[in-house]
C-alpha cells in the first residue's frame, strides 16, 4: 500500500481526485474534531463546524498557494469557523450594554461588573495580544495556539510540525518576553526581589565551561561548571554526541570533518556566528537548549538539544549560559557528585573517551585491511 504526503495528496485532488481529498480529510479528522470541541464545547455543533470546515477546504483547494502546509492551513478554516460560530452564538445572547458598544465579543465584560474593572481587563488583553504579534513567527505561533486558542501541547506540535519538546522551550521563551513587556505597563507584576548586578536577559544567566565529559556503563555525562563558583551541572547525553564533545576538547585530529566540524566550517563560510549556546529549561528530567546564531544584521535563536549545540559552542569557541533556574534545580557541589558516581577530576573522562575511540578505530581499520585480503 504507498502512502501519500499531504503534498501529493493535496496535487490529486487538485486534478479533481475525491479519494485522495477523502484521504486527507480522514487523516486529520479526529484533531479537527479535537480542536472544534474544544472551541465550542458542544459535539454536535463541533461535527457540524468540521463538515462546515471539511467544504471550505474543498471549495478553496485551489487557493492553498504552500501545498507542504496543508495541515496548518486546515487548522485554520476549523479554528476560523469556529470561531465564527462562537461570534454568532454571542451576537444573538448578548444585551446591548453601552459598555459592549466598541468590543470585540470574546472580550470580558458584563452589566454585573465594575467599568472600571472591564476597562483594565480589556486593555490587558490588548497589550498581550500586541506582545504576542511581536514574537519571532515560531513563538507567536505556539504561545496563540496554546494560551490563546487552548489547544494542549500535543495538538499544537502536530498543527505546527514540531516536536512537542521544541514547543515547550518556545513556549518558556515566550513566556519571557511577554512577562517583560507586561512589566513594563504593570510594574506590579514584577518578582518582589531581584537579583542584583544583573541587567535584562543576562540576569538571569551563569556563564558555565565544560570540563569534562564522563562515561558511566555506557551513558556519556557531560560535566558543566561555572566559572566563579564549585557548582558542578551533569547532563546525560548520547555516546555519540559524547565523543563528539570530548574531540573537540581536545581538538582531536580526524581522517576527515566530523558532523559538527562541517557545521562550524560551514557558519564561517556563510558569515555567521555562534554568539552563545544556552541551556534554557529543565523540564521532566529533559534539557532543553539554544544556538544564537548572528549573520549579518540579524539575529536568530535556534532551538536545540543541549549536547549538539554544546559540541558546537567548543568547536567556535562560544560562551555557554545555562540559566539560574536550570543550576537551581540541577547542579549539585562536586563532593555530592562523587559520593553518587566516583572520584571527580576534571579532564580524565575525556582522555579514556579518545582513548576507546582510538582503540575503536584501529580495529575497524585492522578488520577492514584484513577483509580487502581475503577478497
Amino acid at each position: 500500500m504507498t502512502i501519500h504526503t499531504d503534498r501529493d495528496l493535496v496535487l490529486l485532488s487538485r486534478q479533481g481526485s475525491k479519494e485522495a481529498f477523502g484521504e486527507l480529510i480522514e487523516r486529520y479528522q479526529a484533531l479537527m474534531a479535537r480542536i472544534a470541541l474544544r472551541m465550542v464545547g458542544a459535539p454536535d455543533a463541533a461535527q457540524d463546524l468540521v463538515q462546515e470546515a471539511m467544504l471550505q477546504a474543498y471549495l478553496s483547494l485551489q487557493d492553498l498557494q504552500k501545498i507542504d502546509s496543508f495541515r496548518s492551513w486546515l487548522y485554520g478554516i476549523v479554528l476560523n469557523v469556529s470561531k465564527g460560530y462562537l461570534r454568532e452564538q454571542k451576537r444573538r445572547s448578548r444585551f446591548d450594554f453601552a459598555l459592549d458598544d466598541e468590543a470585540p465579543g470574546d472580550l470580558p465584560g458584563g452589566a454585573d461588573q465594575d467599568p472600571q474593572q472591564i476597562a483594565v481587563e480589556r486593555e490587558l488583553h490588548r497589550l498581550v495580544l500586541a506582545a504576542i504579534d511581536d514574537l519571532p513567527p515560531a513563538h507567536r505561533e505556539a504561545a496563540r495556539l496554546y494560551y490563546y486558542d487552548s489547544l494542549t501541547l500535543h495538538e499544537v506540535a502536530a498543527i505546527t510540525g514540531a516536536s512537542p519538546g521544541a514547543i515547550k522551550v518556545r513556549l518558556h521563551r515566550a513566556r519571557g518576553v511577554l512577562r517583560e513587556k507586561l512589566r513594563q505597563v504593570y510594574p506590579e507584576i514584577a518578582p518582589r526581589f531581584e537579583p542584583n548586578g544583573y541587567q535584562g536577559r543576562r540576569k538571569n544567566m551563569i556563564q558555565v565551561n565544560v570540563v569534562d565529559i564522563t562515561k558511566r556503563d555506557d551513558k556519556f555525562i557531560v560535566i558543566l561548571q561555572a566559572e566563579e563558583e564549585e557548582r558542578i551541572l551533569p547532563i546525560w547525553i548520547g555516546p555519540a554526541e559524547g565523543t563528539a564533545i570530548a574531540m573537540g576538547l581536545r581538538a582531536h585530529p580526524t581522517s576527515r570533518p566530523q558532523t559538527f566540524d562541517f557545521m562550524a566550517h560551514l557558519l564561517a563560510t556563510l558569515g555567521a556566528t555562534l554568539e552563545e549556546a544556552r541551556i534554557e529549561v529543565l523540564k521532566e528530567d529533559v534539557f532543553y537548549g539554544t544556538a544564537k546564531i548572528k549573520l549579518g544584521d540579524q539575529v536568530k535563536e535556534v532551538d536545540t538539544r543541549p549536547s549538539d549545540v554544546l559540541a558546537l559552542a567548543i568547536r567556535t569557541g562560544s560562551p555557554i549560559y545555562v540559566t539560574d533556574e536550570v543550576m537551581e534545580q540541577a547542579a549539585r557541589p562536586p563532593a555530592g557528585w562523587e559520593s553518587e558516581i566516583g572520584p571527580f577530576a576534571p579532564g580524565e573522562g575525556v582522555e579514556v573517551i579518545l582513548k576507546e575511540f582510538e582503540e575503536q578505530r584501529k580495529k575497524m581499520v585492522e578488520r577492514k585491511e584484513g577483509e580487502e585480503k581475503k577478497e
